[in-house]
Order: structure tokens, then C-alpha cells, then sequence
């Protein structure tokens, strides 16, 4: 049976979403009784993961600083520990005014996959001349 979350009009969208499909399969496969406690944490996952096209993470691109995962909270590391808030805000307004650069060199970095993936697949075509 078709999967109906792939069926999008958007190439990008039916592949991002055949992703997070396929790592729901992956998890949920042990997980009979429990499946609900799964796809918040693959989300999670997808959202906080670099992209070998942009070279950031999708929640980077959204908010402007990288995510501190749950984890690195409560355990304190020194990167968490030596904050204080004044410092946080300055540096999450500084995020936030380089935002815009950070979504620009990720164009760039896209426009550049985008003509080694064109490259790639075109070193394999012959041209014929009837």
C-alpha cells in the first residue's frame, strides 16, 4: 500500500518525509505496545541532525543557534555551566543577527550540492546523434 505521506507535491517534502517514515518503521518495529513515546524523539532527531546539504541542522536554520539537547542540561557540562544569562542573551541576539548570513552560505552550500549531485549523474551520459 502507498504510503500517503510521501504523495506531496514537493520533491524535497515527499523525501524529508520518507525519512522520518523510515526511521518510525525502524523504532516502532520493538516497540508494539509503546509506539506513542516514538515519534516525538524521531522528530527530535531529524530536526537536530546536520544536513549534508546545507551543513546545518534544519532547527539552526529556523531559530538561528544550535539546540542544547535535554541531556547536556542536566548534566552539566562546562559549555552549559559556564553561561550565565546575561552572556546567553547576548550571545542568542548575536545569533540572531547572523541569521540571515547563516541561511545565505546555506543557499550557497546547496546551490554547490546541487551541481556535484548534477555533475555526478551527468559523467554517465553519452551523447548520441542520430
Amino acid at each position: 500500500m502507498p504510503n500517503p505521506i510521501l504523495h506531496q507535491a514537493n520533491g524535497q517534502v515527499g523525501s524529508n518525509n520518507k525519512i522520518i517514515f523510515n526511521n518510525l518503521e525502524k523504532r516502532l518495529d520493538d516497540k508494539k505496545g509503546r509506539w506513542a513515546e516514538e515519534p516525538p524523539l524521531v522528530l527530535w532527531t531529524n530536526r537536530t541532525t546536520s544536513k549534508a546539504a546545507t551543513g546545518q541542522t534544519p532547527y539552526s536554520l529556523v531559530f538561528g543557534t544550535e539546540v542544547m539537547i535535554p541531556t547536556k542540561v542536566v548534566i552539566p557540562i562546562a559549555r552549559y555551566k559556564l553561561q550565565d544569562q546575561e552572556s546567553n542573551d547576548r550571545i542568542l541576539a548575536q545569533d540572531l543577527d547572523t541569521i540571515d548570513e547563516l541561511r545565505d552560505l546555506s543557499k550557497i552550500r546547496i546551490a554547490a550540492h546541487h551541481q556535484g549531485i548534477t555533475k555526478a549523474y551527468n559523467k554517465n551520459i553519452k551523447v548520441r546523434r542520430f
